[in-house]
Order: structure tokens, then sequence, then C-alpha cells
């Protein structure tokens, strides 16, 4: 074929799809698929002929009646299946995964919060929460769960039990307080309700236990005479200084209730605070305070800068280059 007969080839094939696009015989394309037959729903599910219509007659989804034969509406169909678990595809998607979305299995939910199945029948009988039932198990709905959760905190899930780990790093127990002042622990109770000293300590409540921040305790400690550290305990330098947690934790409130909080922490920097003072990288800092340039330390896998060691340090550094 010359190159004249390929140019014409190609009009031809332009024309052509011309005629087809603008043809009013065109053929259409078939319309999506609305019904099916028990037979096909049978073979979806691989249920023999008896399940199948036991299924059809459970009014699980919408059926009518064309020429004497029951055909099954597929949307609704598709709709049950994504709401319920009993039954397989026998080839495509699992089932049940608008079910997923909105709830939680009794398994599901003992996972979650590290307990048998048991106790979490236990908690949602003696919670009132609210349950729904599908294929005679029953599921908690996600939102159900939510405000039980949120108005306790004895049951915690995997993750807030890691951010309560360190919560418990910024804070005392009443016995751990009473061990540190070599008292006894009714007397610990009486100094956090007496009226001579309770305006010193500042609480939190991790897994319902009432816990005294650090801080405050080392407030008291500074503000009183009568009270000491017990020389026999071992009370940590970075304990007494305002921690990264416990930081954390009150910001998280503060933004809760529509609050603003001050900015930073007024004893340590982060890596990227000290990065942003010294406008240099983040790495930077890492190299220089492994090189013993100012001190550091570490709050878990937090590293912190002693905020006024830096400061000196980095007024020190500028003056000498001439910033």
């Amino acid at each position: 074929m010359n190159r004249e007969e390929m140019i014409n080839m190609e009009d031809y094939d332009s024309l052509l799809k011309e005629v087809e696009t603008n043809s009013p015989y065109k053929r259409l394309s078939s319309p999506a698929k609305k019904w099916m037959s028990v037979s096909e729903m049978g073979e979806l599910l691989g249920l023999k002929k008896t399940d199948r219509y036991w299924l059809v007659h459970k009014n699980y989804f919408e059926t009518k009646e064309f020429a004497g034969k029951m055909r099954i509406n597929i949307e609704s169909f598709e709709k049950w299946y994504a709401n319920q678990i009993k039954y397989h595809k026998v080839n495509g998607e699992e089932p049940g995964k608008e079910l997923k979305e909105w709830s939680y299995s009794i398994p599901e939910l003992a996972e979650m919060l590290e307990l048998t199945d048991g106790v979490v029948y236990d908690l949602i009988k003696r919670n009132n929460i609210d349950v729904v039932i599908v294929d005679f198990w029953k599921r908690v709905p996600k939102e159900a769960f939510r405000k039980w959760y949120d108005g306790q905190s004895r049951y915690r899930t995997k993750e807030d039990k890691k951010k309560d780990a360190e919560m418990e790093a910024a804070t005392l127990t009443m016995p751990e307080m009473a061990r540190q002042l070599g008292i006894p622990r009714k007397q610990v109770y009486s100094i956090l309700n007496g009226k001579k000293y309770k305006h010193f300590f500042e609480y939190v409540v991790i897994a319902d236990r009432k816990r005294v921040t650090k801080e405050s305790f080392q407030k008291f400690l500074d503000g009183q005479d009568e009270y000491h550290l017990d020389p026999a305990n071992d009370y940590e330098e970075l304990a007494l200084e305002e921690n990264v947690a416990l930081a954390d934790f009150r910001r998280k409130k503060l933004s809760q209730t529509g609050q603003r909080g001050r900015n930073g922490n007024l004893k340590y920097l982060t890596l990227d605070e000290a990065a942003f003072m010294a406008k240099v990288s983040r790495s930077m800092i890492t190299v220089w305070y492994k090189r013993g340039y100012f001190p550091a330390v570490k709050v878990g896998a937090n590293v912190r800068i002693k905020r006024k060691e830096f400061e000196e340090w980095l007024k020190k550094r500028n003056t000498e280059r001439g910033c």
C-alpha cells in the first residue's frame, strides 16, 4: 500500500466513525441489569434450591414476579449483602462492608480493649450500651461505643494505653507520693484535702485513678518547709520539670474546651523549635546535642532541649560568628 492509499484509508475510517456517531440506527449500549433470577442469586451465594427460596421468603431484599417468575432487585440485594455477614459470595467481595463501617462486633471490641468476649458482653449489659442484632449476633454501633468510651476512663484501647503510659510518667499516684515523702498514705490524703496545702496540687484521671501531676508536686515541695523528699527514694530531676506529656495533655484539654494555652514550654524546646531559633535543620540540632554543645533529655521517644542552656549557647555562637 502506497502513501496515497494510506491517506485515503484514514479518511475512510474517519468518515465511517462520523456516520456511526450521528446515525439514528447506531447500536445502543445495554442498560444496566436491574433484576436477577432466584437461580442466579443462589449460584452467586452457593446455595441449594431450598435455601435459595428460604432466603427469598425472608424478605431481606425486594422481589417481584415477571411472567410468573420470581425476580430479585439487584440493588436491594447488594444493600442487604453489605449489611450482613452470614452469607458469602462464591466469587466476589466480602459481606458486611457497610455493616463494618458503622458497627463493631463483640470480638472486635474485645481485641480493641484487650478484654475477653465475656467481659465485653458484661460491660454492654451493665452500662446499657445500645446494640443491634445482625444474623442472631449482637453488634455495637460505633456511635454508641464512642459515647460510652468517652464517658469513662477505666477501659482503654491499645492506642490510648500508650498515651496513658506517657501521662503516667508525668504524674504520681497517692502511694507513690507517700513513698517519696516517707509518710503514711493516710497522711498524704490529709495533705491533699487540707486547706493548708491543697491549692498546690493539680490532678489528672488515668484509667479511673486520680493522680497528682509531678509539676504541682514540685510546687508543693518548693512552697513549704514541713515536708521534704525522703533521701531513701530517688526522684529524677526531669520529673521535677514541666513534663512533655503533661504539656501535651494540657494543650489537648484546652483545645477541647475552645481555650488557648501558651505556646511552647518555658524550660524545654522541641527539636523543631530549636531548629527554627538557630535557623538550621532539625538533623543539625541532633548533631549538635549529640556532640554535647548543649544538654538534652529524652522523654519516652521524644528528645527535648533545655531552653536556657540552648539560648545561652546560641547567643555565644552568634557572637563568635559576628551575627
